[in-house]
């Protein structure tokens, strides 16, 4: 078997891939295996009342998706007037506190497990799949009760088979805020006058979408709560007419950022309104908007409904919503609470408080057994006997608080086995990219199959001993992936290693050179950034520590040439650059962003710019002072991202002042590709402006048709830059072929005229998926990477600074790209609306595809553009090939110190809030390098192999 060039790359990212899901599924959620203790004999003869009777003959739950806390419990508008008149004297009302992540899959999973999913469901939220712990609405089906659910399509997934009547919508489709709740509550009135279901739940988008799409602030979240109110009153109104006895539970799943989104550990988005109100309620003791967990409901609901607590529940009942019950049965609801907790504990090896939690449960079950004697002997004193139960109640609650504090904060378990072969994995491959950059070795292109073998047989005898060591490990478990990902990541450090000891060392001397102060900076930048990413806060205003680097990357470049420039040494480096210019760029006109024909007289202005070094430094002072705009434009992270900043002001300005911008950030979009089939541009730019603003009308603004436009136009694009490459020939004998010629030279290297277009059909994509108030800022991007791109070239070949250093400046503006976008290591900053630009029906691979492309295109494309200039001026593979495995190491050193950082913080206390989220965006990251060197890989291929010739006769 042969590897060479970027193969070798592509399969050793595929590698480091696997090792990092292996390592993913050893940080798992303990499944509770709860430790019963059989104390009914202690009550035997003493209960008169069965405790599993239902409280309620109709239960109605409605969530509404990102319902936050400001929108009901804690509000001082009166959007929802008829749910707010019930808080004060008919409803209990709460603040409901989620855990992190903020998403919809495991905060259902929450609401009817009782448990805390892990963060690893974050990646299932797109595609749910059966849920087969025991949870609340098993237990219902069980007990014979009949459900009906109408609302988000993940219930459906969770819960195939458990409704009686459903009907599901599509929960990412974000730009519908309208017919996926008309869809719910369509259903309601042959609901509401039906007497054939016990459960009801109904589960709302439309909230959750207009805060994806305009925001918390938006002018459409009034009317949208006033909607919800309308549909809950009928809710009662019907219930009423019935007689049943009925509870409503009306909760949001999560709540919702500032800027609209959720996913992340911000008060707003773990904080989320829940009201419970019920014909059957005698009294209401005011609840004051109380903070309580969203696993405290399901035990709750467990109760209000007459079945057994799911086993893996954390959570604790609802003390004001308990007191509505009989004593005797409240007793015993609480005693059955404290022990379901205290069994998972004990069945988790946990120790509460030092046992303390134990003794206070024996003390009040012994409590709770005298006072169940005296009310058989004496049915009088009915104050006293109310008194002391009301004590046996108090001891159980102070038990379930302790069991469910210490539940709620340790029950996480860790594959340590997994994790630290997978972390040592990552760090032996990264040990290896280190060694094979400083040394230059080149490694055997051939892989001998019996080595092959061999490896592998070793591998199964260390699989072997590790099974017989740690045998509870997910490794031991062929039917699981770990095995399997760990095995081919194994089998490549071994060959690796034997490839080392074979490995061509070149001979070439190095000449003695001393460090400069741009490579000293560049590589003490990267460490310290590396290391900076150990502390919470640093990684939670991570955009800060970038926009530093590069900011200061710029002003160093400019005291190198200032300091170059001046002198003996300047003279000759003056002479220098105008002897290599003549040679190298006066004859490559074609990569520069202004329109250029091979029948040209004299230069471009950015070639004028280019030929001094104090021209130079103007370049540089121009793309420092894009980036002082462009980190105003977003605010980002966790502290100040409140603040207001250019984007903000955009849209509050008006549609007129949006639009000029827009319009603004779409002329320099055509400056920038008017080499790329100028028609096509413009064609393509027109569509992402009708994307954003009327031109058909109000009724036909939803943007699908501009942007399907948008997408047919850059297919055409690609395939256009084919024919400029010759890769597909179109011969005909007429003189209409010579439309098909273009202004540049035939000889133009293919690589480097596919890669122009593609370069220019992806940037115009990325344009297409923003925000209207976004579109100028990634203009700026495209801009900044085209002046950068072409000024680190010639510092190259001028020596300046090493192709090394100039893929590490190149890998900070990607950096600086992802920042200034408004991203951050939080998910609750991914755009998902992006991912229906131009999509009419629900389509998971290509709603990922796009948000994806939207969330991480900058970066990506500040990596293309640099190669894509490097190719214009050298396509030699050796050379252009070099930054991607510059910036593939960088990337590999991060992500193994971040590895090794989370395995020993992992029981910090922002291990799920900070860490995990991060190491999410670090595979990431990965993952952008990898298709990167996978498209190159493909363009190299095409170029190479792909020779099509079409003939019209």
């Amino acid at each position: 078997m042969k590897l060479s060039g970027l193969s070798h790359l592509l399969v050793e990212q595929l590698v480091v891939v696997s090792a990092l899901l292996a390592y993913l599924t050893g940080i798992v959620s303990v499944r509770p295996q709860p430790s019963p203790v059989d104390d009914h004999t202690l009550f035997d003869g003493l209960l008169r009342k069965n405790a599993s009777d239902k409280f309620v003959d109709k239960t109605v739950i409605v969530i509404i998706d990102a319902l936050r806390v400001d929108h009901l419990v804690r509000t001082s508008q009166t959007l929802m007037s008829h749910m707010q008149d019930l808080m004060k004297g008919s409803a209990y009302g709460y603040v409901v506190r989620t855990a992190t992540p903020t998403v919809t899959l495991p905060r259902i999973k929450s609401l009817v497990t009782g448990s805390i999913p892990g963060f690893m469901d974050v990646i299932t939220n797109f595609g749910a799949d059966e849920l087969l712990d025991d949870n609340l609405i098993h237990r219902w089906v069980n007990a014979g009760r009949r459900i009906y659910f109408f609302g988000d399509d993940t219930w459906l997934k969770m819960f195939p088979k458990h409704f009686a009547k459903s009907e599901g919508v599509f929960s990412f489709f974000v730009s519908d805020f309208t017919e996926v709740d008309r869809n719910v509550t369509r259903h309601l009135p042959s609901a509401l006058s039906s007497d054939d279901w016990d459960i009801l739940i109904l589960h709302y988008l439309g909230l959750d979408h207009i805060g994806h799409l305009e925001g918390p602030m938006s002018s459409l979240m009034g009317p949208k709560l006033i909607e919800m109110d309308r549909v809950l009153f009928d809710i009662q109104k019907g219930l009423e007419r019935k007689g049943h006895k009925y509870l409503v539970l009306v909760c949001g799943d999560h709540g919702m950022s500032d800027a609209g989104g959720h996913g992340g550990s911000s008060h707003s988005e773990t904080t989320t309104s829940a009201l419970l109100f019920s014909n059957a309620f005698k009294y209401i003791r005011d609840t004051e908007g109380r903070e309580v967990n969203q696993v405290d409901l399901t035990s709750t609901l467990s109760f209000l409904t007459g079945v057994g607590i799911p086993e893996g529940n954390v959570g604790r009942p609802l003390s004001e919503v308990m007191s509505q019950f009989d004593m005797e049965r409240r007793m015993m609801l609480h005693h059955n609470a404290a022990k379901q907790l205290l069994s998972i504990a004990h069945g988790s090896g946990l120790s509460i408080n030092h046992d303390s939690a134990n003794l206070i449960f024996e003390e009040a079950t012994q409590l709770h057994k005298e006072v169940l004697k005296k009310l058989h002997k004496d049915s009088t004193e009915h104050q006293y006997k109310e008194a002391e139960a009301e004590r046996v109640c108090k001891f159980y609650q102070e038990c379930q608080k302790q069991a469910s504090e210490t539940l709620t904060s340790k029950l996480q378990s860790y594959d340590i086995p997994t994790i630290c072969t997978s972390t040592v994995a990552v760090i032996m491959i990264l040990t290896i990219c280190v060694w094979r950059m400083c040394t230059g070795a080149v490694l055997s292109d051939m892989i001998n199959g019996a080595t092959v073998a061999w490896c592998a047989g070793f591998t199964l005898l260390a699989w072997l001993l590790s099974c017989a060591a740690t045998s509870n490990s997910n490794i031991c478990h062929l039917q699981r992936s770990t095995p399997w990902l760990l095995t081919v990541t194994v089998i490549y450090i071994m060959l690796m290693i034997s490839q080392v000891f074979q490995a061509r060392i070149p001979s070439v001397p190095q000449k003695n050179k001393s460090l400069d102060m741009v490579t000293y900076f560049l590589l003490i930048g990267s460490g310290f950034y590396s290391l900076s990413l150990l502390g919470t806060s640093l990684v939670e205003e991570e955009h800060q520590t970038i926009y530093f680097l590069v900011t200061s990357l710029h002003f160093c470049l400019i005291l190198k040439l200032l300091s170059g420039s001046s002198g003996s040494s300047g003279s000759k480096l003056h002479e220098r650059e105008n002897l290599l210019f003549e040679e190298t760029y006066i004859s490559q006109t074609e990569e520069l962003p202004l329109r250029a024909t091979k029948h040209s007289d004299g230069e471009t202005f950015i070639q004028k710019l280019r030929r001094s070094p104090y021209k130079i430094i103007l370049l540089l002072s121009i793309s420092v002072t894009l980036s002082r705009v462009m980190r105003s434009w977003n605010s980002t992270g966790d502290k100040w991202k409140h603040l207001e900043d250019i984007g903000d002001g955009i849209r509050a300005s008006g549609p007129s002042i949006l639009a000029f911008v827009v319009l603004f950030g779409l002329v320099i979009t055509i400056f920038l590709f008017s080499q790329s089939c100028l028609p096509l541009v413009l064609i393509v730019c027109g569509c992402i402006f009708g994307r954003h603003f009327h031109w058909r009308g109000e009724s036909y603004n939803d943007g699908l048709f501009e942007a399907q436009i948008a997408y047919l136009m850059l297919i055409i694009l690609f395939v256009y830059g084919l024919l400029k490459a010759g890769l597909v020939t179109c011969k005909a004998h007429d003189s209409k072929s010579q439309m098909l010629s273009d202004v540049y030279d035939p000889e133009e290297d293919k690589i480097s005229v596919l890669l122009k277009y593609s370069h220019a059909a992806a940037c115009l994509l990325c344009l297409l998926l923003q925000r209207a108030d976004n579109v100028s800022l990634i203009s700026l991007v495209f801009l900044q990477n085209y002046i950068m791109s072409s000024v680190l070239c010639k510092l190259v070949v001028h020596g300046i600074i090493t192709k090394k250093m100039a893929a590490v400046a190149v890998n900070w503006l990607g950096y600086a790209h992802f920042f200034y976008q408004g991203n951050s290591n939080s998910l609750t900053t991914v755009d998902i609306s992006a991912g229906f630009v131009g999509v009419s029906s629900y389509r998971p691979v290509i709603h990922g595809t796009l948000i994806a492309t939207q969330t991480f295109g900058a970066s990506f494309l500040t990596y293309l553009n640099y190669l894509s200039h490097m190719i214009s001026k050298d396509a030699q593979k050796e050379r252009w090939q070099q930054p991607l495995y510059v910036w593939w190491t960088i990337r590999l050193a991060t992500v193994s110190l971040y590895l090794v950082n989370v395995t020993f913080q992992r029981h910090h206390l922002f291990i799920w809030s900070v860490f995990t989220p991060k190491l999410l965006y670090e595979g990431a990251h990965l993952l952008v390098l990898c298709f990167l060197t996978a498209f190159m890989w493909s363009v190299e291929k095409i170029c190479t192999v792909l020779e099509v010739s079409y003939r019209f006769e």
